[in-house]
């Protein structure tokens, strides 16, 4: 079952990291077009491809190229923290980093993380730092601490604030707010909060530690939070997702009104504004009208993971595009003093870098699914994850540069050929394979490396995978790995008439007789090769077979009107084998065959006698394979009306039937013509006519 928090996706992003994990991203298959003996090959060559693998100090560019990048090195955090939500790095080195783990604090310096400060609450949602005080908020009763830094570790910090309004007509506290970031205005001695699920930007004062509404938006939350330094105040918002500028004045103005329904993450530097607007699916509608609380309620229960698409405004007032992913949000962003920014992402674990020119790359990417707090600009770089919660710093030893494939699936076993890539001098690679889809005990080890392109050596198998080792400087631009998968055979089966909606006005009208059968099959070809078909015949009660189609006819659809006109009427089974010669050399193609029930094949009409006696009128259909299926009755020429048998039941070679004409006619005198036609299975069709005499018309009266 999953739990949910009340909120905006953000919290939703909190409850997942704490309750439940985010669905796998299924393997790429990059098999070329094909067939079967056909040599195939993978190839990787671009961002997308290269993307999908796991980076060691390497990072993906959007131009398809793999390149050295920072690494990093992992720290668990203790006490199974859960996920970090917020972090920041003091000026003296240390990290400060607010978990899910009952709302702690723990600090990282020293080379060690230790638990700094507990306050009780489920998630330590922002962090913000004034000298020697860090203030951190909390979810969900919207507490707000300072705590002195210098202090030994806590257990009952200090509240600075609640984040609590008391309606007037009411006189009761309203929900708790949901604080979501914390903006630090030290010229003012004021802490701004964004909060949820009201949609309001509060004011600490902190020298009082008094809190109060400084804008009310229309939002169900604000966000995000970035303060400029001529004091305005930018506010990301959900629902129509905006970005607003709010002065000292109170008043605020649209700086954009961006596509999806939630600006998650803002970051200011130098004038230049970086948003992250994403755009999360519609939760399920709420009865009894729409509220700011009802809305938020509904918006807990919205899958994930979202879309994201990532703004540049510069400081000429234009914004426009700079990044976008459709699987997975943006949970934070930085810019540095270069105009770079970072976008960490919520749904792979992923940190990408935007340059000035809008090119991309991968440039972190961790075995967690969520980067929830970045550091990479200042002094002390880092960032920390949820989803299992760690803490990530550049690494201090010289470790592998190393970039692995995902699963590459061959979809058969496969015997692997060469592998050849194009890159700079001095790469090297590893690959290991086998059958489950997921390498495990099973699987083979990593190969020696390859220092050049040649023979991949692992063993037969399903299942590969790759990895290339860079030197200092190096950089990979494609690979591409080539295999031969194992024949599949195609299997025939089906064999019978070929079924088609009828047009008749009368659906149980027999077919139209034809000495053409419609055959019809179906094939079960794995590895989609073309596949010849030989068709052969013989009457049900002889053991030899003979063939449709003459040897150089090639038949490939898996169809066919059989001609039976030069056929005695009988019971005939057809077989069909399907091959797979033409995709394969001889001695590899595989085939198979199926035989279809006995096929009725009937030249021939039933013949129709008639007897009359008076109005009555008695007769048979006889046909020389049966079933006779229907018969039909005409008086002078008009309508055939469906007649029935003695005993109503069409079930054999041989019907009798009996007609009172009284029961036809209007005036049961004077001479009448009768006539009965019959069918049988094949559609064949025989009648047969007979003449009433009644006598005259008797006299009208006259009145």
């Amino acid at each position: 079952m999953r739990r949910t928090v009340r909120g905006s996706a953000h919290q939703r992003v909190l409850a997942l990291a704490l309750f439940s994990s985010l669905a796998s991203v299924g393997a790429l298959s990059l098999s070329a077009p094909a067939h079967a003996v056909s040599t195939r090959a993978f190839v990787l060559d671009d961002a997308a491809s290269f993307g999908q693998g796991e980076l060691a100090g390497v990072a993906v560019r959007s131009d398809g190229r793999v390149v050295a990048a920072s690494r990093f090195e992992r720290s668990a955090m203790p006490d199974d923290a859960g996920l970090v939500y917020a972090a920041l790095a003091a000026p003296d080195g240390t990290i400060y980093l607010g978990t899910g783990d009952g709302g702690r604090i723990h600090r990282a310096r020293a080379g060690r993380i230790e638990t700094f400060v507990e306050t009780g609450q489920l998630v330590v949602s922002a962090l913000a730092l004034d000298g020697a005080t860090l203030y951190a908020a909390t979810l969900p009763d919207g507490r707000i601490y300072a705590i002195d830094t210098a202090a030994a570790p806590l257990t009952a910090p200090r509240e600075l604030a609640r984040l609590v309004v008391t309606p007037p007509e009411a006189g009761a506290e309203a929900q708790p707010e949901l604080v979501w970031a914390l903006a630090l205005d030290a010229a003012q001695q004021r802490l701004f909060a964004a909060t949820g699920p009201e949609g309001r930007v509060h004011a600490i004062d902190l020298r009082t530690g008094t809190a109060s509404v400084y804008y009310d938006t229309l939002a169900e939350h604000v966000m995000s939070l970035a303060l400029a330094p001529d004091g305005s105040l930018y506010a990301g918002t959900t629902d129509e997702a905006l970005v607003l500028r709010i002065t000292a004045a109170n008043t605020a103005s649209v700086v954009h009104d961006f596509p999806g329904n939630e600006i998650t993450a803002l970051a200011l530097r130098d004038g230049v504004l970086v948003v992250a607007a994403n755009e999360f699916p519609d939760p399920p509608a709420v009865s009894g009208g729409t509220t700011k609380r009802s809305a938020s309620a509904a918006r807990s229960a919205r899958p994930r993971p979202g879309k994201a698409i990532v703004y540049r405004r510069g400081t000429d007032g234009r914004t426009e595009r700079v990044f976008s992913q459709d699987e997975g949000h943006v949970t934070r962003l930085e810019l540095d003093a270069g105009g770079a920014i970072y976008a960490a992402t919520g749904a792979e674990g992923r940190i990408v870098r935007i340059e000035t020119d809008r090119s991309s790359s991968v440039w972190a990417d961790v075995d967690e699914r969520q980067v929830l707090a970045l550091g990479l600009t200042g002094p002390s770089p880092f960032f920390a994850t949820g989803d299992g919660a760690a803490l990530y710093r550049p690494s201090e030893t010289a470790s592998a540069r190393t970039w692995t494939s995902r699963v590459l699936d061959a979809d058969f076993a496969a015997r692997w050929g060469g592998l050849d890539w194009r890159g700079s001098e001095g790469i090297r690679f590893e690959t290991r394979s086998g059958n489950t889809a997921r390498p495990d005990a099973t699987w083979s080890d990593w190969s020696s490396p390859l220092a050049s392109p040649g023979p991949i050596r692992s063993a037969a198998g399903r299942f590969l995978q790759l990895r290339a080792t860079l030197p200092e400087g190096g950089e990979l631009r494609a690979v591409t790995a080539y295999y031969l998968p194992e024949n599949q055979r195609p299997v025939v089966a089906g064999v019978g008439l070929k079924r088609t909606p009828s047009k008749r006005e009368d659906p149980t009208a027999p077919p139209a007789a034809s000495p053409s059968l419609p055959l019809s099959w179906t094939t079960d070809n794995p590895d989609g090769d073309r596949v010849r078909y030989r068709l052969r015949f013989r009457e049900e009660s002889q053991p030899v077979w003979r063939s449709i189609l003459e040897e150089h006819e090639t038949l490939t659809a898996a169809e066919y009107a059989w001609d039976t006109s030069a056929l005695p009427d009988g019971w005939y089974v057809v077989e069909v084998e399907a091959s797979d010669e033409l995709s394969n050399p001889v001695d590899l193609a595989l085939r198979s065959s199926a035989s279809s029930e006995p096929l009725l094949v009937d030249h021939h009409p039933p013949t129709v006698t008639l007897t009359a006696s008076g109005t009555q009128i008695t007769g048979e259909a006889v046909d020389g394979l049966g079933p006779i299926v229907r018969l039909e009755v005409a008086i002078d020429g008009g309508d055939f009306r469906l007649l029935f048998p003695e005993d109503d039941l069409f079930d054999g070679a041989r019907e009798r039937f009996a007609i009172d004409a009284a029961l036809l006619l209007e005036t049961p005198s004077g001479d009448h013509v009768v006539a009965v036609r019959a069918f049988d299975a094949g559609g064949n069709q025989g009648s047969a006519e007979a003449v009433l005499r009644l006598g005259p018309a008797p006299a009208r009266r006259a009145r």
